[in-house]
Formats: C-alpha cells, structure tokens, sequence
C-alpha cells in the first residue's frame, strides 16, 4: 500500500523544488514514533536539515496570500480532518490540494478558507543544496536500457537485424513485468511511479493487480507469468536457431492480452497502465512476427532443436523464478519488520524508561575550565567521556557535532577527557590539553574545528604541526587531572561514555541513536528526577 503521508510530503519538496532520497524519506516516516502525526512531518524536515515551520495561522484571504505557494495544510473533510499538500493556482483565486497518491482536486480560494483549519508546515529551500536526489530506479533503466541496445548490436549477425525488435521487446517487456511485481507488493519505482501515479479517476494499477482476476493460474499472479513469459523469450532468443517457436508463443499470447483489456474495462473499471504496457508489448511482438513469417507452413516446420531450447529456456526461467521469487518477498518483508523495528526502538517512552534504570552521577566539576559546548544554560546536558585516540570515540564525536549543529540552543555538551595524566607526553594527554587551551582562549568555533580533525582523518603529527603545543600546559593539565580523578571516582574506565543529565546512556541503543531523542528529552528534562550533586 502507498503511504499517504509520504506522498503529501514528497510533493511538498518537490513542489519547493527541495531535492530529496525518496526512499529514506519514506522510510524516516514510516518509522517515525509519531507516525502519521504531523510531529511526525516536522521531525523528519528536521533529520534531512530542511528548514521548516509548523504553525496555526488565520483562516483568512489577507493571510493566506502571505504563505508560501505550496505547503502543507490540515482541512476539514467529511471523515473529520486530513493533512494535504495546498498549492496556489498560478493567476486564479484557487488551489490545488493533494491528499493521497492518486487524486488532485482543484477548489476555489474562497472553498479552501471554509475547509482549511489554520495548521501549516511550511520549508524553505536550502540555499546551497546538493543534487543528492535518489536516482537508483532511473540508472538502472538506463544501464538496462543501454545493454539492451548493446546485446542487440553484437547479436544482430547471429539473430538476423530483422530480429533485434522482437528481442528488445522481450527485454522492455522484462523492465515492465518487475515494475508490476514491485507494484503488486507495495514497493515504488521510476516506471510504477510514472504510469501509475495521476489524477485519472479511472486509472488505478492497485485496483487492478490486487483484484482476483490478476491470479491467471492458480498461485501464479499476473506479474509471475509476465516476468516468466517474456525472460523465458530474452533467454530463448540468445540461444535459438530458430525464432519460428517464439513468433508461435507470441500469436498464442494475445487471446490473454483481449482478457486483461475485457476485464479491465468491463469488471474492475479501472486501467492499469502497466498491464496496457505489457499488452502493447505482446501485441508489437505478434506484429513482428506476422511480418517476419512467410507463410503459415513455415511457421509450424518443426525444427525439433528450436523447439527444444524454447521449452527448456522456459523450464529454466520457470524453476529459476520460483527459487528467486520467495527471496524478493523476503526482501519486501524485512523492509517492513525494519520499519516497524526502528519505529518501536525511536519510542521515546521506551528510550527514557531504560535511560532512568541508570543511577544519577553528580556531573559537576567546580571551578572547571573543562570544555563545555552549546548552550550553558540548557536543561538537558550530556556529558561525553571521551579520549582522542580511542576509535570507538570518533564516530560519537561526529554525533555530537550534528546534534549541536541541529539543536544548539537546546543542550550543554560537556566534554570531559579521560587520559593518562600520569604520562604528561603521551599523545593524548597533549593533544587534550591543547583543545582545553583552545576553547578557553580561542572559544568554541576554533576548539570544535580542532576537534573535528583529531577525531577524523587527521594524523597526530599533522594535527599537532598545526595546532602546536599548548604553551600553559600545566595549567590545563590540572583540569585533565580532575577530569581523570572524577571518571576514576565514578567508575568510568572505557571510552566513549555519555551521561544524559547524569545518566549513562543505555546500552540497547546505538549512540548514533542519540539525535532522536534530543527534542523529547528536553521537553522532558523537568519529568527527569533532579537529585542533589554529591
């Protein structure tokens, strides 16, 4: 099934011309705990960095000239209210609302004011924004597109050029078939999306592939017998030496092609785009066929090794498929138990009831010049034990400067180093002290912009021929000092360590996990129990 939300939002951005990974964009919403809240929406703008509001505005025509030209509204609708994407009519009082994947319904702006609510989301494009649009589903059409060029080129001296139609479309007919198969179990592709996505009240693949006339033989459903058929045909016709069999397959094809039309038209109501695709392929092929042959008495000369490679190609292609075809529905299936999965684990109430069960360490070092980013004033801390040269630390230091670049002014990041002091020379007692030094007297910017380099592909000699020593190293060496004493007190003996409000972060989750959690637990940072600093 579509999922709707995904739909308003796609259009959305693509409306703000915002370019975006379709399929991670799904998936963040899906699994978003508050699906299909619209917290769900903004949470998700949030994690792709896109600038966003959401907002109770007036319902009235002054104000509603002053939003943006497509956003994301909440109307009133007979089944009570539903999130939809609003765009203005270019030069009419009127908008076009998109409430799911296959309807657009035109209204004027005087309707819209009676239906809307007030409630927007509204983005704004990034002004540098990389094309990091997903085009996995477009280059695999082309490769397959390009090798089907390049497989009929090279094979036009054996097959015959007058062959090379019949044998491309066989391969069209491959493309189009898995698009119905993805289609069938709820997936997306560029083909699928193309023919049937729209605004054709009578144009709907999903009508017609789930009803019971697309199981043509039991247990075999349309999409199964479409990629057999026309693979078993590109198999078939690498091989053969004769393509009499294949023009014979084609003519004994097309009474299927009169059923899928009749039963569209006349019993589900509804076109498919994709079966009309399969349907025009059948019936080229059959054109080609008629045209090639000479007489009827030619066509039915048996040529026992043609006919043999034909049946075997489809014997192949048969058995081949029913080993193939439970491993493409696995696949589907743990996209969804993925999805499910990470949506139970970004439970915030579950996140939260694991992170109490950890005892409260009183955090506080007084008269500290340790490192201390964000916003000092912060209800929610985090306190991140950590060394320079621990490997497990980098990719936690990457985590913390997205949450400080995402919610700066919604937490204090304490960064406390546990390091041999008692080896004043080893490498990472100099390097920590040099980024105290830096952050005491250079600020934040700098010391964050040192720390980026040590906990990422920067070597200790070049980090340090840049940088250099710290010139009041014993100074700050007493506040490496105290931070080791402390981590040695509370029992703190590994790397990386991170304390939310003096709690160990919990061990089920990943620390990559953290930035989920940001919002929520500094909403709820009073619900927190506050003991009293030992």
């Amino acid at each position: 099934m579509k999922n709707p939300l995904f739909m308003i939002v796609q259009r959305l951005l693509s409306k703000n011309k915002i370019v975006h990974d379709k399929k991670e964009l799904a998936f963040q919403i899906q699994s978003h705990p508050s699906y299909p809240s619209l917290h769900a929406i903004t949470g998700v703008l949030d994690h792709f960095n896109i600038e966003n509001i959401a907002a109770e505005v007036p319902t009235d025509v002054q104000t509603l000239h002053q939003l943006p030209d497509t956003f994301i509204a909440q109307v009133n609708t007979d089944k009570g209210t539903d999130l939809v994407t609003a765009s203005k009519v270019p030069n009419k009082p009127a908008y076009t609302i998109f409430s799911n994947a296959k309807k657009d319904e035109k209204i004027s702006e005087s309707e819209f004011l009676q239906r809307f609510t007030g409630i927007i989301v509204a983005v704004e494009k990034p002004e540098h924004q990389q094309a990091n649009r997903d085009s996995s589903g477009i280059t695999n059409i082309t490769l397959l597109t390009v090798a089907a060029i390049i497989t009929a080129v090279l094979l036009a001296p054996k097959i015959g050029s007058i062959n090379i139609p019949y044998l491309i479309l066989s391969i069209i007919g491959v493309i189009a078939s898995y698009s119905i198969l993805k289609q069938e179990l709820g997936e997306s592709t560029v083909i699928g999306e193309a023919f049937c996505s729209g605004n054709n009240d009578k144009k709907d693949c999903d009508a017609v592939l789930s009803s019971k006339g697309a199981e043509l033989i039991k247990g075999h459903k349309l999409s199964d017998l479409s990629i057999i058929y026309f693979t078993g045909l590109t198999v078939a016709s690498f091989i053969t030496t004769s393509f009499n069999p294949l023009y014979i397959i084609s003519f004994l094809a097309l009474p299927i092609t009169i059923y899928s039309i009749y039963y569209q038209y006349r019993i589900v109501k509804s076109w498919c785009t994709l079966c009309l695709t399969i349907v025009g392929v059948l019936w080229l092929q059959a054109g080609f066929a008629f045209l090639n042959t000479e007489s009827i008495a030619s066509l039915i000369t048996i040529n026992i090794e043609s006919y043999l490679i034909t049946v075997l190609s489809f014997l192949a292609v048969y058995i081949g498929w029913r080993y193939i075809k439970p491993l493409v529905k696995d696949v589907v299936d743990l996209k969804k138990e993925k999805i499910e999965f990470v949506k139970f684990k970004r439970n915030f109430n579950l996140f939260n009831t694991l992170l109490q069960k950890s005892p409260k360490l009183a955090t506080k070092i007084e008269a500290s010049k340790e490192i201390v980013l964000g916003n000092k004033d912060a209800a929610l801390e985090l306190v991140v034990i950590t060394n320079p040269f621990c490997g497990h630390c980098r990719p936690v230091h990457k985590i913390i400067e997205e949450v400080l670049e995402k919610y700066n002014q919604l937490v204090k990041v304490t960064t406390r180093f546990n390091v041999p002091t008692d080896h004043p020379d080893s490498n990472g007692v100099v390097v920590a002290n040099k980024l105290i030094e830096l952050y005491n007297e250079e600020g934040q910017e700098t010391c964050l912009k040192a720390m980026h380099e040590i906990y990422g592909d920067v070597d200790y000699d070049t980090w340090l021929a840049k940088w250099g020593k710290s010139k009041n190293f014993d100074n700050y060496l007493t506040v490496l000092t105290d931070e080791k004493t402390w981590c040695n007190n509370n029992g703190i003996n590994f790397t990386p360590e991170i304390l939310v409000n003096g709690r160990s972060f919990p061990k089920e989750y990943n620390r990559t996990d953290l930035i989920f959690f940001i919002e929520d637990l500094e909403e709820n940072c009073k619900d927190i129990p506050q003991h009293s600093e030992l």
